[in-house]
C-alpha cells in the first residue's frame, strides 16, 4: 500500500530522500506551471524555467528537515516558496549585473581585499561580548565559512565574488545558466551569513 502525503513528509522531514523524491515528482509539474509568464523576455536567453524548478529541488532536499507542515497544501505552499524565492534572486542578480555591479569588485591582486569587501556585501556584524571584530578577525571568519559551504556553493563565491570573473564566465566554468549562478550565489551569501552570525565563538579563539 502507499504512503499518504503526511507519511512522505514525515519520511522526508526526517531524511528519506526516496519520499522526499516522490514528493518532489508529485508536485513538479505545479511548480513548472506556476512559472508561466513569470519570466522576463529579456531574460530568457540567460535564464530558463528549468533551471528554476531544478535549483527549488536542490533547496528541498537542503532545508526539508526545516519544514514544518501546517495542514493540507502546506507542502506545496512550500516548494512554491522556495521557487519563488530562487526566482527573485535569480532575476535581481541579472538586473544588478546589467547595471554594472561589477564595476566595485577588487580585483584577487589586492590580496585580502576581496574578502573584505564581500564581508562588506553580506553586512555581517560578527562580535565577541566585550569588542567588534577586527577587519583581520572579519577575514579569517570568513575563510573559516566559506570553507564551510557545499562544493559548488563555495565555487561560485570563489569565482564570483573574490576572482571578480564574469558571469558568463563562472557559468561557464560550472555549466549552468548566469540565472542559475546568481541563484547559486543568494543560497551561498545567506548560508556565510548564518556560519558568520554564530562566529563569535572561533573568533573569540584567534
Amino acid at each position: 500500500m502507499a504512503d499518504s502525503e503526511d507519511s512522505l513528509i514525515d519520511k522526508a522531514i526526517h531524511g528519506d530522500l526516496e519520499a522526499l523524491a516522490l514528493l518532489l515528482e508529485k508536485y513538479g509539474p505545479a511548480l513548472r506551471q506556476g512559472l508561466a509568464g513569470q519570466l522576463p523576455r529579456r531574460w530568457r536567453s540567460l535564464l530558463s524555467e528549468d533551471d528554476v524548478v531544478q535549483q527549488t529541488y536542490a533547496d528541498a532536499v537542503r532545508y526539508i528537515a526545516t519544514f514544518f507542515p501546517r495542514g493540507e497544501g502546506s507542502f506545496a505552499r512550500w516548494l512554491a516558496t522556495l521557487r519563488n524565492n530562487n526566482l527573485r534572486d535569480a532575476i535581481a542578480g541579472l538586473e544588478a549585473d546589467r547595471r554594472g555591479g561589477q564595476a566595485r569588485r577588487i580585483e584577487p591582486a589586492a590580496g585580502d581585499q576581496s574578502y573584505i569587501a564581500l564581508v562588506e556585501t553580506l553586512a555581517v556584524t560578527t562580535s565577541t561580548p566585550s569588542r567588534c571584530a577586527s577587519r583581520e578577525e572579519n577575514v579569517i571568519s570568513l575563510k573559516h565559512a566559506i570553507r564551510q559551504l557545499p562544493k559548488v556553493y563555495a565555487q561560485v563565491v570563489q569565482m564570483y565574488d573574490l576572482e571578480g570573473r564574469p558571469v558568463g564566465e563562472v557559468a561557464a566554468a560550472l555549466a549552468r545558466s548566469p540565472g542559475a549562478v546568481f541563484m547559486l550565489l543568494a543560497r551561498a551569501h545567506a548560508r556565510l551569513q548564518e556560519i558568520m552570525g554564530s562566529a563569535s565563538a572561533y573568533l573569540s579563539t584567534v
